[in-house]
């Protein structure tokens, strides 16, 4: 390569990167391992800093994983040289590699990938909290990786977004050199006398990248007359494209079918069930991701999973196991993903949508009424939650408002002046409804049941009850009294002749 040549590869991975949106942040962080990848992209990035080309601080970021004694530590030299010769900030992590991949029951491999992300994410994280910049981590992945990466992932089965991996962009990470080959990189480090470290367990045919790099590509290479990376380099575009085009249009999927409850990212099983598989599947990764914030571990045996969850005639609530102890739910139309201790806030949502109120903490408050006043409201705040109970004295029937959390009753029902507001986690024992006007009652449990509310919020619902009976479930029904004008002519017309409703007491839950 000639000295003009290197201008030149700065060009195009200016151009490549300005394209993809690659520089649109503050500062970069480089993963430098000290090989030619990752030197020449370090190298590259601040070429076009110098050159004001990008305006982004550069940073670089070491992790020794410690399993080449000695070698890794001649590594960390190298870069800490390298970083010092181009005044780049350095940071170096020491990892116990192969103790993480013992625990974990992972390859070394494996283990490495997982403790380097996570360490770039918290030394980004940190730096854009001291800097106030958006910081993006640079990795060195370059035209042969795509063309490994494919031939791997299609011998695995993948779909679309195997094959177009690795991505210019994914989040924070971006990866400028995409468009070069690993021999231009070398041979750019040559030209100018760069120093880096060659790993020489890249050069066996150990493990499945390093079989596809060193043995099965090159032989494709010979028969075809043909470096592989460059058809395989063509077809990730082409598929790149189908991807971006099917990704665009599950993210529409998407957002029609998503909603959310008490915080929860839940989507339409109805609304799945019509979508075509290809973008089905897409949609449920998507919330997959929302809920959790990554796609680690969540493979397409648990698609499948959730295929027959979605597919399923609704029948209460329905549980199946996701990696890493995760749930996927389903309760009539509602489809989600939750973990273990989060079951019941999200049932808890389900059964405030269909119009009940929920308490999460046990609910057992006794009201006074036998001294209440009429001059004034009488507020109970109910213990772990956001709502108040109003109580309050109607004397003028044009006093009367109707609403689903108002219930009106004679304050002569109340005779021994006392009732409790609670729900089942805080009330035990047995526990019946009879709606006003009806002659027989039915065992509150049952009567959850049959109203389809989820199991896990039944013991959070919220009713007023004296003496084992229920009063009012607020969201269904009441037992005496009325809570509307047609509830109310049936109980004027259910009193005796002659006689009159006489002072009426309204109970509100309202919302803080």
């Amino acid at each position: 390569m000639k000295k003009e040549e290197t201008v030149e590869i700065l060009d195009r991975v200016l151009d490549f990167g300005v394209s993809k949106g690659l520089f649109d942040c503050g500062i970069i962080v480089v993963g430098l391992s000290g090989g030619p990848d990752s030197v020449a992209l370090l190298h590259i990035l601040k070429g076009l800093r110098n050159c004001f080309d990008i305006d982004c601080d550069i940073y670089a970021f070491h992790c020794n994983h410690h399993l080449r004694p000695g070698v890794c530590d001649e590594e960390v030299e190298l870069v800490k040289e390298l970083c010092n010769d181009n005044y780049v900030e350095l940071k170096v992590l020491d990892f116990d590699c192969k103790g993480f991949a013992d625990f974990n029951h992972i390859s070394e491999e494996t283990a490495g990938r997982i403790l380097r992300y996570e360490a770039f994410e918290q030394f980004a994280q940190a730096l854009e909290k001291k800097s106030g910049k958006t910081v993006r981590i640079a990795i060195a992945h370059h035209k042969d990786d795509i063309a490994e990466t494919m031939m791997m992932n299609l011998f695995r089965g993948s779909g679309l977004e195997g094959l177009v991996n690795p991505k210019p962009v994914a989040g924070r990470i971006i990866r400028p050199l995409l468009c070069l080959k690993k021999s231009e990189l070398v041979d750019y480090l040559d030209t100018l006398g760069v120093r880096y470290a060659i790993d020489q367990t890249n050069l066996s045919t150990d493990g499945t990248r390093n079989t596809w790099r060193n043995d099965f590509l090159p032989k494709i290479g010979e028969y075809y007359n043909e470096d592989p990376a460059m058809p395989l380099t063509r077809a990730y575009k082409l598929l790149s494209d189908d991807l971006d085009y099917i990704s665009a249009e599950a993210g529409k999927a998407y957002a029609s079918s998503r909603d959310k409850l008490s915080g929860y990212p839940v989507i339409s099983a109805s609304k799945l069930k019509e979508m075509h598989p290809a973008i089905r599947s897409r949609v449920i990764r998507a919330l997959w991701l929302e809920t959790f914030g990554d796609l680690v571990d969540f493979e397409e045996i648990h698609l499948k999973d959730c295929f027959s969850l979605i597919g399923q005639e609704p029948s209460g609530q329905m549980l199946l196991d996701m990696p890493f102890g995760r749930k996927a739910f389903r309760h009539g139309d509602i489809f989600a993903f939750v973990t273990e201790d989060k079951i019941s806030g999200l049932s808890a949502g389900i059964a405030q949508k269909m119009g009940f109120l929920t308490s999460e903490e046990p609910l057992n408050v006794d009201i006074d009424l036998e001294n209440y006043k009429k001059d004034s409201d009488l507020v109970v705040k109910i213990p772990n939650s956001a709502l108040i109970l109003k109580v309050r004295i109607i004397e003028n029937e044009n006093e009367l408002e109707y609403n689903n959390l108002l219930w009106f009753c004679p304050r002569s029902a109340f005779e021994d002046g006392r009732i409790t507001i609670g729900n089942c986690n805080g009330i035990k024992g047995t526990l019946r409804f009879r709606r006003a006007g009806s002659s027989g009652g039915k065992d509150l449990n049952r009567l959850m049941t049959d109203l389809k509310i989820p199991e896990s919020a039944r013991k959070q619902i919220i009713f007023i009850e004296r003496d084992g009976e229920i009063l009012w479930l607020p969201g269904y029904g009441h037992g005496i009294g009325f809570t509307n004008a047609i509830s109310r002519e049936r109980y004027i017309a259910s009193m005796p002749e002659g006689t009159t409703s006489g002072e009426m007491i309204m109970f509100a839950v309202e919302r803080q």
